[in-house]
């Protein structure tokens, strides 16, 4: 029998209760009535004429060069074309599609609740959340600002924690305005953009 919370359950590298990866925004639209209506939908990937629009009114201490190369760069690291963002209201939600596949799931900033293990991610404290994603993941996760990514799972969250070079990882609180704000992001597939990996440390929070 499916209650009300399989539809927030999290199943690492499937989905989020109805909603799986793969998914066609059609076939999320069926889901509508649970996760919410569609409140917008668009491109991830800012054309060459808007970048070009964009530099040349803000760009004025680069020199062409520069510009070219950042067209360039943004051209390799960049979205996409076929990625795209859609939000829904209502209780919250924000996808992310590629090729009108489903590959990201994250629930709004404030959205409850969110299971996993039977745990909800956005009710416990830090350090209990934490340490339910490192179990499961099976390895400790990788921590970078208020990022940790947890690539057994496909499962990365924000505003957990903050990790520092003098005090390394540290866990947030209730009165800290960035915990407020936490949320998980679920993936088809692990975040592991290679230009970004060395910012991120290895950390337990188990030990």
């Amino acid at each position: 029998m499916i209650t009300a919370g399989d539809d927030w359950k999290i199943f690492p590298r499937e989905g989020l209760g109805q909603l799986k990866f793969g998914m066609s925004p059609a076939e999320v639209d069926h889901w509508s009535k649970t996760y919410g209506a569609i409140a917008g939908r668009g491109s991830d990937r800012a054309s060459d004429k808007l970048l070009k629009d964009t530099l040349e009114q803000f760009g004025g201490a680069m020199s062409d060069e520069e510009k070219q190369a950042f067209i360039a760069a943004y051209a390799q690291v960049g979205p996409s074309s076929d990625s795209v963002t859609e939000t829904r209201g209502n209780p919250g939600l924000i996808l992310r599609y590629e090729a009108e596949r489903l590959v990201e799931i994250m629930p709004a900033i404030g959205q409850r609740p969110i299971f996993l293990d039977g745990v909800d991610l956005l009710a416990v404290g830090a350090l209990e959340a934490l340490a339910v994603l490192e179990r499961l993941n099976g390895r400790p996760g990788r921590y970078a600002n208020t990022e940790a990514a947890f690539d057994e799972l496909a499962i990365s969250t924000d505003g957990f924690c903050v990790t520092e070079k003098a005090a390394g990882v540290r866990t947030l609180s209730d009165g800290d305005e960035r915990f407020q704000g936490r949320t998980v992001i679920l993936r088809e597939k692990p975040y592991l953009p290679e230009e970004e990996m060395e910012r991120f440390i290895v950390h337990s929070v188990l030990e």
